[in-house]
């Protein structure tokens, strides 16, 4: 009982992490986060393997540049070594205004490894009005 509380706070730092350092344009970081053989689907592109990866997240900087990422009611389900999440994604302006520039749903799945969680995929749906 405690491994799982344990394993659910350590991939929801890892959503977490993901948000924070995106708006702080730490894309090293992010890519960190994925498994060698991970894949990430954005509105703009999908990439597979942390290369792809990170030239997609330096891609998506001008878009999110001057933006906070809040994510919300964080669900986690495990299953031995794998583990699916479903987040809400709130997008608001930080420069100019604080209007809501974005919702959506992520999607992700986890495996862990010997050096903890990774996400193995992260896909974002967005809502009609983003």
């Amino acid at each position: 009982m405690m491994q799982s509380f344990i394993d659910k706070f350590e991939i929801t730092q890892i959503i977490h992490s993901y948000s924070v350092h995106l708006d702080i344009e730490r894309v090293d970081v992010c890519t960190d986060l994925f498994l060698e053989d991970g894949k990430l689907e954005l509105r703009i592109g999908k990439a597979k393997g942390k290369s792809e990866i990170e030239d997609l997240l330096n891609r998506i900087l001008e878009f999110t540049r001057g933006k906070r990422h809040f994510i919300t009611n964080t669900f986690v389900e495990l299953s031995n070594e794998t583990a699916y999440a479903q987040s809400y994604l709130l997008v608001v302006d930080a420069l100019e205004s604080t209007d809501i520039k974005m919702t959506g749903v992520y999607h992700d799945t986890f495996i862990k490894t010997e050096n903890g969680w990774k996400i193995h995929t992260r896909k974002l749906v967005l809502d009609l009005n983003s």
